[in-house]
């Protein structure tokens, strides 16, 4: 009976490693690789389109009318790609559908798969919809697909909103190889994302990423008032570090270090970080305060600090890619942009850096700086790195925005960071 029950056993283990092998290489193929590039003109393209989407979609007047080229189409694309390098993202629009796909390369040294897929949009008797999907070599029929794509929109926009979206999707159109979606007498929507997106990123509380963030915020308005003349940010972001230190006698030290970092976001950067933050405080119990400044820059303390933030709410990755491609559009002069910096890149890396290794630092570590050495801690040199850089500039200097020279400078970047003086200031042991 026992060798029955092992035979069993085992028959069933091989059928399932032998199903999942099957599986694996039937959504899997070999990746395909992509001489695809971003320009400055498609981050200029994609965030104009996403910012007038958002406005026509919540106009008062009822009437909504969008209208997406193949221009569009391949900017938002290409931004995509770029913001997450490991996946792929491409689109065509013709008279008879909306083909969308994407592929995204496995972390795996052998064997070398990507997962693609792809997805065909058309017309059809119930509205604008699914045909099908593809998941490697399996084909999804619209109506599997269908319910999938409704259910991740309600799941990720907040009611009514996703109603609303998926009602003005079904009436989409293909015109003249362009894609319409019109609505009259329609609601305005509002979009917002659903409350519990925001959970994943909560820190010390079930509902919050910064449980006691009012009371760091009283803390800046105090040292505020009395250092009325102060405006560098690691003057305040120093004193308030020290704050935590000595609060967390009582907690947990990453916790206290969370909620100082959120208020520092909150207080210099963008009063509605408050909603991230903790949504029970209201933004009218924010403080009024004045702009801050480092490396003698109010540009480069909101660069660090919406970097600290993207760090918090995502990851290194994605916080580091944000921040290039806020450079990328800049570097489009034809729309109003200041140029490519790297100066400003260094900012959002070490931002980036801070919020990612806080959690490390010791009390110890922090103690051997001051006020006025702590900005050196915590921020590169920059005094010698390029900006103004038009993208023309950019591809004759340093090859483009993957070009040698490129990655070079982004390299060096990393090198000045890693070697600051926070993560790397207490004395190594003695060895005997």
């Amino acid at each position: 009976m026992l060798n029955r029950l092992s035979r069993y056993f085992l028959r069933s283990v091989v059928l399932l490693a032998v199903l999942a092998v099957t599986l694996f290489f039937l959504i899997t193929s070999k990746p395909v690789l992509s001489q695809r590039t971003i320009e400055a003109s498609d981050v200029t393209t994609a965030q104009r389109v996403l910012s007038d989407t958002v406005q026509h979609l919540a106009q008062p007047n009822g009437n909504i009318k969008l209208i997406f080229d193949q221009q569009q189409l391949d900017a938002l694309m290409n931004v995509a790609s770029y913001a997450l390098p490991q996946v792929e993202f491409s689109g065509v629009l013709n008279p008879f559908g909306v083909a969308l796909h994407g592929q995204a390369n496995l972390p795996l040294s052998w064997p070398r798969r990507g997962v693609q897929t792809s997805c065909l949009f058309m017309p059809s008797d119930r509205g604008f919809a699914i045909e099908h999907c593809k998941l490697g070599a399996i084909k999804l029929p619209g109506w599997i697909a269908n319910p999938l794509l409704r259910l991740m929109v309600r799941t990720v926009i907040a009611t009514p909103a996703d109603q609303q979206l998926l009602a003005l999707f079904a009436r989409g159109e293909l015109i003249n190889s362009r894609l319409h979606f019109e609505a009259a007498n329609a609601s305005p929507i509002k979009l917002s994302l659903h409350p519990q997106i925001h959970r994943p990123f909560s820190f010390g509380s079930a509902q919050s990423a910064a449980a006691d963030v009012e009371f760091y915020l009283q803390q800046l308005k105090q040292l505020q008032r009395q250092h009325k003349r102060e405006r560098r940010l690691a003057f305040f972001a120093h004193k308030l570090l020290l704050v935590a230190i000595n609060r967390a006698d009582n907690s947990d030290l990453e916790t206290e270090y969370t909620n100082a970092l959120w208020a520092l976001a909150v207080a210099f950067a963008n009063k509605r970080f408050i909603y991230y933050a903790n949504p029970d405080v209201k933004l009218h119990q924010v403080p009024n305060m004045p702009p801050m400044l480092l490396n003698g820059r109010r540009d480069l303390t909101l660069h660090f600090l919406y970097s600290a933030v993207l760090q918090m709410l995502g990851n290194t990755q994605l916080s580091q890619q944000i921040g290039n491609l806020k450079e990328i559009m800049d570097a489009d002069r034809a729309s109003g942009g200041s140029g490519f910096s790297f100066v400003d890149l260094a900012a959002d890396r070490a931002g980036t850096h801070f919020a990612e290794h806080l959690a490390s630092v010791t009390p110890q570590q922090l103690s051997q700086f001051n006020s006025l050495t702590f900005e050196q801690a915590i921020m590169p040199p920059t005094q010698d790195l390029p900006e103004g850089l038009t993208e023309q500039q950019l591809q004759q200097k340093l090859g483009g925005y993957n070009g040698a020279g490129f990655k070079q400078l982004e390299q060096e970047i990393t090198r000045r960071i890693n070697a600051l003086k926070l993560y790397n200031s207490l004395p190594k042991p003695a060895v005997n």
